[in-house]
């Protein structure tokens, strides 16, 4: 059920101006038949009186010769009073004389004792009716006593006859109120019913440019709608400052958007320049030392064979010293030949990535320690030159950060082709990357080489995700290839490294 302050404001009014006026009505009216009951009452009694007066002016002296006769045609005579219902002559001992009653039958035998002593006339209501009792004086000598009832009926007719017509001034009443309310609505609540709809369109719609109609001049109404149109006229020019503001700031953003994406284009392209002149520096120290150092290394080898041939001639100390030359010569040759292959090893350029891959990770093994595992695709074939540099080297320095930093004794290294893509992970069951969480632990800041695997990887279009836990810490590296690949994780498993 709707409680009043949920009405419209229309209805309120209209509901105002009929319970006042209603209220107003009511009260007038029962103060009116209030006031008409106790007149009436009045009235009444006055008239009752007379008629008994009446009566003993009529009856004292036939009273007092005892005719009957006579007193009966006075009573008699009140017929034509339709409000009297009875009417009745006492003896001064209280002893019916005479009566007249509209509805027959007999008289009440006795007088009722509604006479106080000493008091001439007395009277009373009941249920209406009035019943009045007055002496009957002759000579100043009291003779008897009239009795008149009046009957309710007359009373209550005109109760009703008034309340009929109150009711009647009350419908009409209402009626004009309504009508008169009807008017008032339209010149207070209409505008500010407009005013509510204007505010609801402009809170769903956000159009500052709608205005209220203003009404009148000088009345509280008007004053509303002229403050809330110069309300909406200031949002709206705050709107189109903040508008403008907004627009002028989005094109700032969009230039510095554009420029810090051309920035981030040439850093790219510089990145991959320098990447591949990295590569090609590599490339090209390592062919100096297998071309040139590893040359001389040779020469000095063959030159030592020779000491070694005259070794003969030589002191034990010289002897001793040549052969430990001969020793570090041919370690150096191997160290050199090592290094020369982890710069740009040949495999990667003359069979592919897959023997490249084999050959590094089974002489990671041997000089690690580390128990690696390869599992490389069936068919993986070649793959494009950058490609197959991006990948190496992901391994490369990741299966680096196994040996320096984890820990680990396990690594394992796992190429898929899926579809469009092919990932390369590399897993460790190490103790994982520190994530400076406040348990005293440093920090982990990325270093150099992941940074380069980034930009690598990054280059050809591809993801990089580092994934660590207290389980240990996987590299994982997605790059995009051609789709003639087979799909799946069908694969043969390398143990390198190990027995």
């Amino acid at each position: 059920m709707l409680k009043l302050r949920d009405y419209p404001l229309s209805s309120k009014l209209t509901w105002m101006n009929m319970a006042v006026s209603a209220t107003a009505l009511v009260l007038a009216c029962a103060a009116f038949v209030i006031y008409d009951s106790a007149t009436f009452r009045t009235n009444v009694v006055a008239y009752a009186s007379s008629q008994a007066a009446l009566i003993g002016l009529n009856s004292d002296a036939a009273l007092v010769s005892n005719d009957q006769a006579t007193v009966q045609r006075t009573l008699t005579a009140l017929g034509s009073a339709p409000n009297v219902d009875y009417a009745g002559v006492y003896t001064a001992d209280g002893r019916l004389f005479a009566h007249y009653s509209r509805l027959g039958g007999e008289g009440d035998v006795s007088l009722p004792p509604l006479l106080p002593a000493g008091e001439m006339e007395a009277y009373g209501f009941n249920r209406g009716q009035l019943t009045l009792v007055r002496q009957i004086v002759l000579g100043g000598k009291p003779v008897g006593f009239a009795q008149i009832r009046i009957s309710s009926q007359t009373l209550n007719n005109r109760l009703r006859l008034y309340v009929g017509i109150a009711a009647g001034v009350l419908v009409l009443s209402l009626l004009a109120a309504l009508l008169v309310s009807s008017v008032f609505k339209r010149a207070v609540a209409e505008p500010i019913v407009h005013l509510a709809e204007v505010a609801q369109t402009i809170s769903r719609d956000q159009q500052f440019s709608v205005r209220a109609v203003p009404v009148g001049s000088g009345n509280e109404v008007s004053v509303l709608i002229n403050a809330f149109n110069d309300m909406l006229a200031q949002i709206q020019e705050r709107e189109l400052a903040l508008q403008q503001a907004h627009d002028t700031l989005e094109l700032r953003v969009q230039q510095r958007t554009a420029e810090l994406k051309q920035t981030e284009e040439r850093l790219r392209a510089l990145s991959g320049h320098l990447l591949r002149l990295q590569d090609e520096e590599r490339r090209r120290i390592a062919r100096e030392l297998h071309d040139s150092t590893g040359q001389i290394l040779a020469a000095f080898a063959m030159n030592l064979a020779l000491l070694e041939n005259d070794s003969a001639k030589l002191s034990a100390a010289g002897r001793r010293a040549v052969d430990e030359s001969l020793e570090m010569v041919k370690e150096m040759s191997r160290e050199l030949r090592t290094m020369s292959h982890l710069l740009h090893p040949p495999l990667l350029d003359e069979a592919g990535l897959e023997s490249a891959l084999n050959w590094y990770v089974k002489g990671f093994a041997e000089r690690s320690g580390i128990q690696a595992v390869l599992d490389l695709p069936p068919r993986l074939g070649r793959l494009p030159r950058d490609l197959e540099v991006a990948i190496f080297r992901v391994v490369q320095e990741s299966l680096t950060n196994v040996h320096r930093h984890s820990g680990s004794a396990v690594a394992r290294v796992r190429l898929l082709r899926e579809g469009g893509s092919i990932r390369v992970e590399v897993r460790d069951e190490g103790k994982g990357l520190s994530s400076g969480n406040g348990s005293g632990e440093r920090q982990f800041r990325p270093g150099v080489g992941i940074q380069g695997m980034r930009e690598r990887v990054a280059q050809l279009g591809g993801r990089l995700e580092i994934r660590s836990d207290h389980d240990g810490t996987a590299v994982v590296a997605t790059f995009p290839v051609g789709t003639n690949a087979p799909e799946g994780e069908v694969r043969f498993v390398l143990p390198l490294g190990f027995a």
